[in-house]
Order: C-alpha cells, then structure tokens, then sequence
C-alpha cells in the first residue's frame, strides 16, 4: 500500500486503497496514524485513532446522593425532580 500524501503528519488513501489494505491501515490507526480517506480525490472522511476511555472519579458519590429518608426510589427521584419537570 502506498500512501497518496501528508499533510500536516496525516497519510491520506483512497477509498479503493483503504478497502484493499484494510488490515493494514487498521493497524497503522492503531499505532497512532491518522487517515484522510479520499472519494474521487475530495475528501470524504478523516480516520482517526480512537482515544481511551476515561473512568470518572467521584469519591464522594454516597455524600451527594439523594436522602431517601423511608421513602422508595422512584419517590425521592419525583421529589428531587419537583419544579424543575
């Protein structure tokens, strides 16, 4: 597979090129490479490597949840949710 061009560190390929070379270009995407897929020489798509999901971090969850002081899930939520539904 030969890579039409760069610009800006981007390999551009066509969409011919691209489905012939699939797993190739996956695993250059894997490795950090950002495509630029061209349909009749216009570009049509950029292809970039997907970014790892981030875990929230919420220590205090248990300290900001809602009382439900005796009361049932679903009536504490209704409660909460008073003037503003």
């Amino acid at each position: 597979m030969e890579s039409i061009g760069y610009f800006l560190d981007m390999k551009t390929i066509s969409v011919r090129e691209m489905k012939a070379h699939w797993a190739e270009v996956e695993r250059q995407i894997q490795r950090g490479e950002t495509f630029e897929v061209l349909n009749r020489g216009k570009p049509a798509a950029r292809i970039i490597p997907a970014a790892p999901r981030r875990v929230l971090a919420w220590d205090d969850h248990l300290a900001t949840a809602i009382a439900a002081r005796g009361r049932s899930g679903t009536d504490a939520v209704q409660a909460n949710r008073e003037g503003r539904w």
